[in-house]
């Protein structure tokens, strides 16, 4: 009899160690920091897609612990699906990351590969509303836009003095993407000879220009400057490689000039935003300009929700510009050769040959 109790009491004990195993929280992902990229995003070990397992899914807002550092964000499937400035978890099919959107998150947070990382269930859908305003859908049919500049976000830029026909931009015209070949046979037709490729170093164009020859000549003429720049405009990384840039657009005057990250968006969009403040355009020419990309690739309607969500993030470029103070078209001019002398660390003369090269 003693021993038949023993046997039920031992069944009892495991049937409950068996119930709060599987009473226990799902939700809930413990895992690591795998690498750092470039943008100072913290990629993570485990897949992306293994979080919908974990009962976890786009638009949730979440905990995370990662090293001894804490924030609290949403579950989205691109930077831009926040403000700037704002924390993120970013699923992109199998990469999973956390990031902050336009900043480098590494260097806020003092993350490093190795350190682990909790996320746990804040509020399911918590963020729904606002995800599915900001959330950007990306077309691969070119049936679908109204001209080959729209799908591929190609376009003349005039904002200010610019003389038409000296500047271009547009998604990347060697990506591989379905947009890829029509930016590539645009930017022929334009006799674009001068390129600068924010997305890109020359290691990793050179396993892609095979598909866009006229790009490939560029190349080999040295017409090319590849930046490999991130996306957090206030790095000195990214102030380092965007001073070669516009040095290398100061060097070859009576050019056509052409300025490409992958979307087009968000880095071309700084620099082309730089640009145009030198050249003397307004703050209205240059939100116009900014939001152009998203108008064409991702048709997103000019007025809409969706469009003033986005376009929240502008002010940021103006900031980084001015060092925090208030710019207005009065002064927007000033303060952006002052970041161009003071922080990029250019010459009044290289500045001067940029504007000449671009409005004479």
């Amino acid at each position: 009899m003693k021993n038949t109790y023993k046997l039920i009491i031992s069944f009892l004990f495991a049937g409950l160690l068996i119930c709060s195993v599987f009473a226990a929280p799902k939700e809930i992902i413990q895992t690591e920091v795998a690498s750092i990229d470039k943008h100072g995003n913290a990629n993570l070990a485990i897949k992306g897609t293994s979080f919908a397992s974990r009962g976890f899914s786009a638009s949730d807002i979440v905990n995370v612990k990662a090293g001894n550092f804490k924030f609290t964000a949403p579950i989205v499937k691109d930077y831009s699906d926040v403000n700037v400035g704002e924390f993120l978890v970013r699923l992109n099919n199998e990469e999973a990351s956390i990031a902050i959107n336009m900043k480098n998150f590494s260097q806020v947070s003092g993350v490093k590969v190795g350190d682990k990382v909790t996320i746990t269930m804040k509020s399911k859908y918590g963020y729904l509303t606002a995800y599915h305003v900001r959330l950007l859908k990306k077309d691969d049919n070119r049936e679908n836009f109204a001209s080959d500049q729209a799908f591929s976000n190609f376009r003349n830029v005039t904002i200010g003095n610019i003389v038409p026909g000296r500047l271009y931009r547009s998604a990347s015209p060697i990506s591989g993407e379905a947009n890829a070949s029509y930016a590539a046979k645009l930017m022929e037709d334009a006799s674009v000879n001068i390129v600068l490729n924010l997305a890109d170093s020359k290691e990793e164009a050179e396993q892609k220009m095979s598909a866009a020859p006229y790009y490939e000549r560029l190349a080999k003429e040295k017409k090319v400057v590849f930046l490999d720049m991130g996306t957090t405009f206030t790095d000195a990384a990214f102030s380092e490689k965007f001073r070669e840039g516009l040095i290398f657009i100061a060097e070859h005057p009576g050019c056509t000039y052409y300025i490409h990250g992958k979307d087009g968006k968000n880095r071309t969009g700084f620099v082309i935003s730089v640009l145009g403040s030198i050249c003397g355009a307004s703050i209205q020419e240059m939100n116009d300009e900014y939001m152009k990309s998203f108008e064409d690739l991702y048709k997103v309607e000019k007025g809409s929700r969706q469009y003033e969500e986005i376009l929240k993030g502008v002010p940021f470029i103006f900031e980084t510009l001015s060092s925090g103070a208030k710019v207005t078209d009065k002064n927007l001019q000033k303060y952006t050769e002052r970041y161009l002398l003071f922080t990029l660390g250019l010459t009044q003369d290289q500045v001067n040959k940029i504007k000449a090269n671009l409005t004479e």
